[in-house]
């Protein structure tokens, strides 16, 4: 029998052995793709939308996980613990964490005595995967409930996440794109975004010129963030060509030691506004 529950979002990009073998719960995120409704890695897999995701006319629109979707997860799991942890994509990128909040409320009415903890993450992509990683493995190695919601609260200043786009176009698309991107797309500008600095959203990290180097730069801003000298732990992510995630999964390891990596394809409603990439999920 469970003794803490584990529940995040369909953004963390976790592998799906990882999530099954923990029992972690995932809720997910909706995504709208030529005006049908599609909820994140149920309705539509990291696989389909890629490939088909080119070809679209409109760039897709994501929203938050529905209050009764967080219901129904913490009421199936109230039936086996009273100790429910939920780690969420950063608040400043979707209104999933108020979600989360609401279901809580109406959870703990059904159920007096229920104990449910909200983390904000911050963050999202494979560093929200880490958090809740972490907290499963301290929920699994038997630790109390105030001890694993402190070690989810202590990774949330230690994970960072770097993706590198192929191109500018599909920021164009969304009107999110700065000044001048179009004619940085003809130079073949390759933007490289994250988030690095717990502010909650996407910083512009800088930008290459060409595929290789833009690979590079992400394996080399790994240093500027954490210390490489302690054990390294890593999500390689890639979206419509695993060969991108295979070229920047051999350049990280040929050049550091990484304790514990993994490759997955980036979440549709990560990857629907900036297009192909590739990128990196990572702590130390």
């Amino acid at each position: 029998m469970a003794q803490i529950g584990i529940v995040t979002d369909s953004s963390c990009c976790l592998p799906p052995e990882l999530i099954k073998g923990y029992d972690i719960r995932v809720a997910p995120l909706g995504l709208v793709i030529d005006g049908k409704a599609h909820r994140d890695q149920v309705d539509i897999t990291s696989k389909e939308f890629h490939r088909i995701y080119t070809s679209l006319k409109d760039i897709p629109t994501t929203s938050a996980t529905p209050i009764g979707d967080f219901v129904d997860i913490f009421t199936k799991l109230g039936e086996i613990t009273n100790n429910i942890l939920c780690v969420v994509l950063s608040k400043g990128l979707s209104a999933t964490w108020e979600s989360a909040n609401k279901a809580r409320e109406i959870s703990c009415e059904k159920k007096p005595g229920i104990n449910i903890e909200i983390i904000d993450s911050k963050t999202t992509t494979g560093a929200l995967g880490f958090i809740v990683l972490e907290a499963a493995r301290a929920a699994r190695a038997g630790k109390e409930f105030n001890n694993v919601v402190q070690v989810a609260q202590d990774m949330v200043s230690r994970v960072k996440f770097i993706l590198a786009l192929d191109t500018l176009k599909y920021l164009v698309k969304s009107g999110r794109a700065p000044k001048g991107a179009l004619v940085a797309n003809l130079l073949q500008v390759k933007p490289i975004v994250g988030m690095v600095s717990m502010t909650g959203l996407v910083e512009s990290l800088g930008k290459t010129i060409g595929k290789r180097k833009s690979l590079l730069r992400v394996t080399d801003m790994i240093k500027e963030h954490v210390d490489t000298r302690k054990p390294l732990h890593l999500i390689v992510h890639y979206s419509n060509d695993i060969t991108d995630g295979e070229k920047l999964k051999e350049l990280i390891t040929s050049r550091l030691k990484c304790e514990e990596i993994y490759m997955t394809p980036i979440t549709p409603v990560v990857g629907c506004t900036g297009g192909p990439l590739a990128g990196i999920a990572f702590y130390s």
